[in-house]
Formats: C-alpha cells, structure tokens, sequence
C-alpha cells in the first residue's frame, strides 16, 4: 500500500509539474497576442503557479521520493518496519545498484527545482534575460526527472534486447502523460481560477486565444500516448489472458477506458465546444464594431444595409452575449472536470507499477482445508533451484510440507557461492490440480543469511513453486521448482 501511495504521488506531482513547465514554455511564453488584458492574465497565470503550487509540488516530490525508497526497504524485509528504517536496509538501496542511483539522481534535480523556485519568489528585480531563462531551465530539469524516474522503475529491470526500448517507451509514455493530463491538470488548477476575476467576454476571449496553442501539446502527447501504450504493456504481459487474470491487466484495461473518456472529452472541448464558442465571439466583435461605427456616423449617411444593421444589432448583440455566456460555462465546466480522468489514469499507472514485477492474480479466498490425521506421515521438502539467469541459487525448504500452515524458509546464494542478504525473497504458491489461484509467501531475512516465513497449502497435491529474488538493482530473478504435499 505504501508503494503504491507514494509511486502515485511521484507520478501525479512529476506529471503535473512537468505539464505546468510545458505549458509556460511553449504556450505562454510563445503566445502574444498584443491584448493588454491577456497580457495580465498570462501574467497572473505564472503568478498563481510560482506563489501557490510550484514549491509545495516539488517538497511533495521530494518526500514521496523518500517514500518510494521506505517502500523498497519493506519488499526487502518482508513488510518489517523495523528492518526497513535501519541504515542497514535504505544505505545501499540508496547508494548502489540502478535503482540507489538514480533515485539520487531524482532527489537532486527535485533540488535543483527547489532552489531555482526559491530564488524566482524570493530576489525582487531579477534580470529580464534570467527570468526568460527560468521555464527553459525548469523544462531541462522535467525532462531529467523522467529519465530518472524511467531508469528506476519497471522498464529498467527489464532484461535482453527489449531494455532499451522498454526505457525509450517509458520515458516517452511518461513524456505523454506530462503533455496531455499534465497539461489539462494546469489548465483546471492554475489558468481556470485565474479567469475568475474577468468578465463573461474577457474569459471567451482569452479561451478561444489561449488555448489553440495548447492544442499541439495535447494532440502530441495523444499520438505519443497512443503509439508507447501498447508497446509498455506487450514488455510487461506474456498473454491477453493475463488482462483478466493478473492484477496489473485488470488496472492496464482500466486504465485504457479511462483514457479512452479522457480522448472523448478531449475531442468535445476542442473539436466542438472550442471552435462553436469562437464562432460567436468572433460575430460578437464583428456586430459590436458595426454598432459602434453607425453611433458616430449620421444615420442618414448610411447606406440601407448599415441601416439594417444598425436596428438590429442591438438584439443580436444580447443573443450572442448571452451565448458566449452559456458555452464559456460549459467549456470551462468541462475543462474544469476533466482532470479527473488523468488522475485516474495516473492512479492505475501507480498500480501497474506496484504490480508489474509479480503479475500476480487476485486471489479469492477458499474455503478452510481439513486437517490431516494423524496417521498421515509428512516429511518436510528440501530443493534447490537455480534462477533463470543462474545470477543466483537458493536453499529451500518446505516444512512440515503438508496442507495447512508450513514454514517455508531459503538460503541465497550468488553465482560464486557466497551468501548473499541485502535481496528480498518471496515464493509463490500456485495448485497444479486445480485452478486455485497464486498465494504469496514474503520471507523475512534474520540478519544471518536465511530468510523464512508461514505460508498456507490450502490442499495436498502437485503444487509448483516460484522463487523470485529482488536484488539492489530493482532486478527480479526467478527460478521454479515443483513438489507434491501428501493429502
């Protein structure tokens, strides 16, 4: 749970700094308009941001990070919150291996990011040529962060040729989601509230000028979206089956309805909504302009059609006011909720993550076993196997091996023969003769190079055993072994 919290965290405060620094680059910084009132609304924009949303982000960042390393220590130690907090456990995952690396690599360009912030609020009379500088150097730091956070997560234990596609795929997937949700996430909590304080007419304006050059931000990252999504989930799965099976496909088909809405919606506010609103805010101008010319000119100098218009335009002001009115509302309602959907999807991104190590079914509760009699002889089961890589072998013994409650407990060794204890073990259970779904075993290191743990066989049988090994580097090794329990 606390994985997952904080992988989320990390995810929804990355993309929604990273849409905010997008967003000010290259749709702020590159519109002029020559409106003086969307001058000061664009700058009360980067206000809002830099007063009340760019620190608090990134200190989130900064401590949800700690909270994504807390979150490795407890798979390390099987949930131990004691073991996890020792300087024993979070030193090295820290310090060494894919993951210590650049997780550091996180922390210091969320840093950097702080600092920056800190000197933008706080030195009054900054240069021009500094204050233009800042969104580029904030976007230079967005886009290190992804890397980092692609380098650390579950596209960097990939194995073989797919590695570095499965890291390009991430990064560009999470490159995506900053352009499309995070930019959405900044248009609903910073551009909406700022628009407040105008009029009916002003916030029209500003929508139908602003927001087409946010549209190639939101188009791109669609594109982006559309092309890494498959190819993320093809690394991850083996079969469609596993869509309905595993907890990680049921999140990613979640998360592709969701995106699916949020595509809809996307399509209504700028394929319908958007251009309907401009249409009349463009007769506005052009009815109010005649309105304005016949005022000053005599009416009998104009010419018959001007006439017309003049008697008219009054009522056909008010009925293009008062549309304006009615689908500026819908347009920033929907523009205002949409957000949500990204949220969403960031959240079942945050579940994928936590799952895709494992894959793991959810498994329903069956009913309790009966327990053996006495007569019954057991003897515990003692293997040892070999990960697929052959990185690392493990001592395994299963005990007392009947249905019920056994002490499963292993022995790590690396491929030189040495005992190894900064790696976490897990074994999962799955019943060869039926379809009973795959339990857990998480064992617990005690300091000495042996790692144990109680689990359940929920029945006596063939039952197949796979040993997984999460080492430093955020790697998974497996190995599989089968053994019969006696009923």
């Amino acid at each position: 749970m606390l994985a997952f919290l904080m992988v989320t965290l990390v995810d929804l405060g990355t993309v929604f700094w990273m849409g905010a620094q997008l967003w000010r680059t290259f749709v702020l910084q590159l519109t002029d308009t020559g409106n003086r009132t969307q001058e000061t609304i664009e700058r009360r924009i980067e206000e809002r941001f830099d007063r009340d949303f760019s620190m608090p982000i990134l200190f989130m960042l900064l401590l949800a990070n700690v909270g994504v390393l807390l979150g490795q220590g407890l798979v390390l130690t099987g949930g131990n919150l004691g073991q996890a907090l020792t300087p024993a456990i979070l030193g090295p995952l820290a310090t060494t291996g894919r993951f210590g690396t650049y997780w550091l690599m996180r922390e210091i360009v969320i840093f950097l990011a702080i600092v920056l912030a800190a000197i933008t609020l706080q030195v009054k009379k900054l240069p021009r040529s500094f204050t233009d500088l800042v969104p580029w150097l904030n976007l230079i730091l967005g886009l290190a962060l992804l890397i980092a956070l692609t380098m650390s997560g579950p596209a960097a234990a990939t194995n073989g040729t797919m590695l570095v596609y499965a890291v390009l795929i991430d990064w560009l997937h999470l490159l995506a989601a900053s352009l499309w949700v995070g930019g959405i996430l900044y248009v609903s909590l910073i551009y909406l509230p700022v628009l407040k304080g105008n009029t009916v007419l002003e916030r029209a304006g500003s929508l139908v000028s602003l927001l087409p050059h946010y549209s190639p931000l939101v188009i791109t990252g669609v594109i982006i979206m559309a092309v890494s999504g498959p190819f993320n989930a093809a690394v991850h799965l083996t079969a469609l089956n596993q869509l309905a099976t595993t907890a990680y496909g049921r999140a990613l088909v979640i998360k592709v309805l969701l995106t699916g809405a949020l595509l809809l919606t996307s399509a209504i506010h700028i394929g319908i909504l958007r251009p309907h609103l401009k249409k009349d805010y463009m007769k506005y101008l052009a009815l109010s302009g005649v309105e304005q010319h016949t005022v000053v000119a005599a009416p009998d100098t104009l010419p018959e059609s001007a006439a017309i218009q003049h008697t008219s335009a009054p009522e056909a002001v008010r009925q293009l006011e008062s549309s304006i009115a009615m689908q500026t509302r819908r347009l920033t309602t929907m523009l205002r909720w949409e957000p949500l959907l990204g949220v969403g999807v960031l959240i079942c991104t945050g579940l994928m993550t936590v799952f895709a190590g494992t894959l793991l079914p959810i498994v329903v509760s069956q009913p309790a076993p009966v327990a053996p009699t006495p007569r019954q002889q057991v003897k515990p089961f003692n293997t040892t196997v070999t990960t697929s890589d052959k990185l690392f072998t493990v001592k395994m013994t299963v005990s007392p091996n009947h249905f019920g409650s056994n002490v499963f407990t292993a022995t790590v060794m690396n491929s030189k023969g040495t005992v190894v204890t900064n790696v976490g073990v897990s074994i999962y259970t799955t019943m060869l003769d039926m379809d009973m779904g795959t339990d857990a075993v998480n064992l617990q290191p005690d300091g000495k190079g042996h790692f144990s743990a109680t689990g359940d066989l929920e029945m006596g049988g063939n039952w197949g055993l796979r040993v997984q090994i999460r080492a430093q580097d955020h790697k998974l090794h497996e190995g599989s072994v089968k053994m019969v329990t006696p009923y």
